[in-house]
């Protein structure tokens, strides 16, 4: 699910662009401050910023870096009056997206979340059709074992799975190939849980009967109905109200459900499976979470590890993405210099494969020249490698053949070797 986080501190402009993002079926954030809005983007790591540049406690100048660096996934559209366009220009140059000047016009305020939204889906889809099945499983422990145990989940169609892991690790993707590996019968539907208001969450899991509220003007299926025989994926399930909660816990124990203002009892035989990058555990012990629902979900769990974990993957990962990318968008491929590759090992990745997506696909539109430099990815000046890293991520991607990691790195084998000896590098011992 996409998060917006629409940073502004004037009341009636903030309802206005959350709403809106709403309307679209993004889930929206609101700060009226810049301590705030770094607080909210440290924890759910938006995918969109909407940015007014002037906030009550800062500049939204200098805020911009600090949300970058947070998530440089992030795709910020910054927010200014007429008299600041050349603030607006100065934040394009910092790392914004683009920039609405105030007051805006609705269609173009649409036609930004629009694009801003399809850029988002297109990196998602560029890790999920990357490549054959391996590279989305890798040669991560967790990821393999992940993957055996699918096999065996597809055999009880009806058991509950909980998906746990940071923003950007693929838990959406993992469910749809929980989902297909079943084969099921029905449709693999999503709810997230924080995107919906509160008082409407019930009508659009459950459905409701006309009249059951202001607005009902007809009787609506819920998506526990449309999931019949199929998926229900339950995206953020931490944010699921105390209130819903002893309702889904019944559905989950014998699949029975009422809509809102009805009578008649009705079944949806489907999987759910439920994903959050939240504690659960934690959550029950502070009494915001239902316990017994959190054994319930987690029948079956699953725990995604952070792309900072998976460095025997990222490098496969990265030169899929950029293939996959370079046919969508109809240009040449082009491959990473050591030292981007070097690069791409040292990073941290706070936004996981999300922000992978992001960065490469940057590199690849705005780069030049038939190889993909460290400059183009664009990252933290503190995270990028020293000459020690660089040979290490030659070696280790060529299996630590001396003559071809020196060719990877332009060196005569003479000179990796004297490198090697002046640095200390020797090879591990295998096991």
């Amino acid at each position: 699910m996409t998060v917006c986080l629409v940073v502004e501190d004037n009341p009636e402009h903030a309802a206005i662009l959350s709403d809106t993002v709403a309307l679209l079926g993004v889930q929206a954030l609101h700060a009226a401050e810049g301590r705030a809005a770094l607080t909210l983007a440290s924890e759910w790591r938006p995918d969109i910023v909407l940015l007014d540049l002037g906030l009550p406690d800062c500049d939204g100048l200098d805020l911009l870096p600090e949300l970058l660096t947070l998530n440089p996934a992030a795709r910020v559209i910054v927010l200014t009056g007429e008299d600041s366009v050349a603030k607006a220009v100065q934040a394009l140059r910092l790392g914004a997206r683009d920039y609405l000047v105030k007051p805006w016009e609705l269609e173009g305020l649409l036609m930004v979340l629009r694009r801003e939204m399809a850029a988002v889906t297109a990196s998602g889809k560029a890790v999920e059709s990357a490549g054959p099945e391996t590279i989305f499983w890798g040669s991560h422990p967790d990821m393999v074992r992940i993957r055996e145990e699918i096999d065996h989940l597809a055999r009880a169609p009806l058991t509950g799975v909980l998906i746990l892991g940071e923003t950007g690790t693929g838990k959406e993707v993992l469910a749809r190939k929980i989902h297909e590996a079943t084969s099921p019968e029905g449709d693999f539907v999503t709810l997230n849980c924080a995107a919906i208001p509160t008082e409407l969450l019930e009508s659009e899991l459950f459905g409701h009967e006309k009249g059951a509220f202001t607005g009902a003007v007809s009787r609506r299926r819920g998506l526990a109905e449309l999931a019949r025989h199929g998926t229900l994926f339950l995206d953020e399930i931490g944010e699921m109200p105390l209130s819903l909660q002893p309702k889904l816990l019944r559905f989950l124990q014998d699949r029975r459900f009422r809509r809102v203002g009805g009578e008649e009892e009705l079944s949806s035989r489907c999987r759910i499976i439920a994903a959050t990058h939240q504690d659960l555990e934690k959550l029950s012990r502070q009494g915001k979470f239902r316990p017994d629902l959190y054994y319930r979900l987690g029948v079956v769990s699953f725990t995604l590890p952070p792309l900072r974990e998976r460095r025997q993957d990222l490098l496969p990962l990265s030169h899929l993405i950029l293939e996959r990318l370079a046919s969508d968008l109809g240009i040449s491929a082009r491959q990473l210099s050591p030292a981007a590759e070097a690069a791409l090992l040292s990073y941290s990745w706070p936004g996981n494969i999300r922000e992978l997506c992001n960065r490469l696909e940057r590199a690849l539109v705005l780069g030049r020249g038939s190889t993909i430099q460290l400059e183009d990815l664009q990252l933290p000046a503190h995270t990028r490698p020293s000459e020690r890293s660089e040979i290490l991520a030659a070696l280790e991607a060529e299996g630590w053949n001396v003559t071809r990691a020196a060719q990877r790195l332009g060196l005569a084998r003479h000179q990796l070797r004297y490198r090697m000896r002046r640095l200390g590098i020797v090879r591990p011992p295998q096991s």
